[in-house]
């Protein structure tokens, strides 16, 4: 209508953002589903494999997270059972208008179990705030595989990361004993990513951590993976911990070395939805 003006909206209304929560719980054991409970935005998917090991996907449904926004994932596997835990797609931080995007994993490890823990990349945009906490508590006699790569900024977009508050950190207790205990974090602004004693202006980043008995007795073989590769790449061993760090300027060329590397590393397949 002529003349007509655009409502405005209440400015207490206008601070009421919507945001995304989502949980899952898990529980499995060598019979297969024990228990599982998902709620919100997160979901988890049980797809059929003919591997020896079962595979669980987790899916966020709101696309992304962005400040005020939670995912919580706990995970359980029982005694003397395998499980590869992946997700669906990358995972994207947005801008942040308020607050920090938040992500818990807490992973039980029983005796003998085996968890391979393979999400796919976590993409942080200009001005994001970021927040993940991986805890496990694992059997004396587990495994853990754990793969966590980093982006950042938009690459495809030639988006830098220029402003952003972002804080990883690993626990790792095996036996009851506290054995990692490993912090990555930067606030803004982002100088760190340009330091030559951190990433030096590299663009993406994974961690890759291997607890297990015969985790010294690999470090041999990986560095000789690792000397073939075109990315940056090192590797450590100590006390039953393989530690490995790969950076790239290339975010694709990272994911090709990260995925050959670990088809090697496992001596199997990744998860098919690594490929789509």
């Amino acid at each position: 209508m002529a003349g007509s003006m655009i409502p405005i909206l209440n400015p207490a209304l206008q601070k009421t953002l919507p945001r995304a929560h989502g949980k899952i719980e898990l529980g499995f054991d060598k019979t297969g589903l024990r228990h599982l409970f998902q709620s919100g935005c997160a979901k988890l998917l049980l797809p059929r494999v003919y591997g020896d090991v079962p595979e669980a996907v987790i899916v966020n449904t709101a696309g992304g997270m962005t400040g005020g926004d939670s995912l919580d994932t706990e995970i359980n596997v029982g005694a003397d059972t395998s499980l590869c835990l992946t997700s669906q797609t990358a995972e994207r931080i947005y801008k942040s208008a308020e607050g920090t995007a938040c992500v818990t994993n807490t992973i039980e490890l029983n005796e003998n179990s085996s968890l391979d823990w393979l999400p796919q990349e976590t993409i942080l945009f200009d001005n994001c705030a970021f927040s993940r906490k991986f805890d496990v508590s694992m059997a004396a006699d587990a495994r853990l595989l754990a793969v966590e790569p980093l982006v950042f900024g938009r690459v495809a977009m030639g988006e830098s990361l220029n402003q952003a508050r972002v804080h990883d950190s690993w626990r790792i207790r095996r036996g009851g004993k506290m054995i990692v205990a490993d912090s990555f974090a930067f606030l803004d602004p982002v100088s760190v990513t340009r330091s030559k004693a951190c990433l030096f202006g590299a663009k993406s980043l994974a961690n890759v951590l291997y607890v297990a008995p015969d985790a010294e007795q690999k470090l041999g073989a990986v560095r000789d993976m690792l000397g073939r590769m075109d990315i940056e790449g090192a590797a450590s061993a100590w006390n039953g911990i393989l530690s490995i760090r790969l950076v790239a300027q290339n975010v694709q060329v990272l994911r090709k070395s990260l995925i050959s590397f670990l088809i090697d590393f496992r001596g199997g397949k990744m998860p098919r939805v690594w490929h789509m």
